[in-house]
């Protein structure tokens, strides 16, 4: 699907006061199957999250974990759990898991898991240590009451002050051990629908553009780059200990033919393409 296309259709749909009752007769009617290769995506992606907190010297088992928006589906939440997670608060700006999803997803698990016997032995949501909170507030959890907070490709959905004030509320609640782990795509999500696009199109795109897609849609990206994560995150009051970059060949070889908006035309080429990070974060409780 060519993305002003999807543009078009999100942008209706997502603008339709009645949109969230449509889509629970579509799934009471339907089912709501997960995209695998999102799955099998994110499955890989929560892997690469694990491996982070683990060389930091920190143990999912036993752990108290904030998951920053959980999506669709409660897959990284689940494998938390099966990791012997202590308990987890899934979070989201609005509702979007139902026990629909759930059953959905538990259904793929146990066939991309045959021998598992945890994932074999998933009955329902509610026997889980997951508390989902959708709309989240950091007020809502205790003080000092999370040893682990981490992401999956939500950040880059998040504007950049609001991003700022969601750290700043969560850092009081971190055990004084606590860490975070984010994994952040800075790519264009267009590309994922529209092949033909470079995966930093809407750095092309001036901030009047931008910001009228992303009202379009609701879950649009901030454009922030892996670098400008840093600030904001030792501003909110944390220290970022490690990091992973993946820099993009194709991004690299694309960017010679785009004319790119400021502030990107300003930016070096590993500032513009690198498009996926991973940082490994220390809490500074005072």
């Amino acid at each position: 699907m060519h993305w002003r296309h999807l543009l078009v259709k999100k942008a209706i749909v997502e603008r339709l006061p009645f949109a969230n009752t449509l889509r629970k007769i579509k799934r009471n009617l339907f089912g709501y199957p997960p995209d695998v290769d999102n799955i099998e995506l994110t499955i890989n992606n929560y892997e690469r999250i694990k491996s982070a907190i683990e060389k930091l010297g920190v143990s999912i088992e036993g752990s108290s974990i904030l998951e920053i928006g959980s999506g669709w589906f409660p897959t990284i939440a689940i494998l938390l759990v099966r990791d012997g997670a202590k308990n987890i608060t899934t979070s989201d700006l609005n509702v979007h898991m139902d026990d629909i999803t759930f059953r959905e997803l538990a259904s793929h698990l146990k066939e991309r898991f045959p021998d598992d016997n945890f994932i074999q032995d998933l009955t329902d949501f509610a026997s889980l240590p997951i508390e989902y909170l959708a709309p989240f507030c950091a007020s809502d959890l205790s003080d000092k009451s999370l040893d682990i907070i981490i992401s999956n490709m939500v950040l880059e959905h998040i504007p950049k002050t609001d991003m700022y004030n969601l750290f700043s509320s969560l850092r009081p609640k971190s055990s004084d051990n606590g860490i975070m782990v984010h994994l952040v795509d800075h790519s264009d999500h267009f590309e994922h629908y529209d092949k033909s696009l470079s995966r930093i199109n809407f750095l092309t795109w001036n901030e009047e553009k931008h910001a009228l897609i992303n009202y379009l849609i609701r879950d649009g990206e901030n454009r922030m780059r892996h670098n400008e994560y840093h600030r904001l995150f030792m501003d909110a009051g944390y220290e970022i200990v490690d990091e992973e970059n993946d820099l993009s060949k194709k991004a690299l070889e694309t960017l010679g033919g785009l004319e790119l908006a400021y502030p990107y035309s300003r930016m070096s080429p590993e500032q513009l393409c690198i498009l996926t990070s991973i940082y490994s974060i220390k809490v500074h409780n005072e």
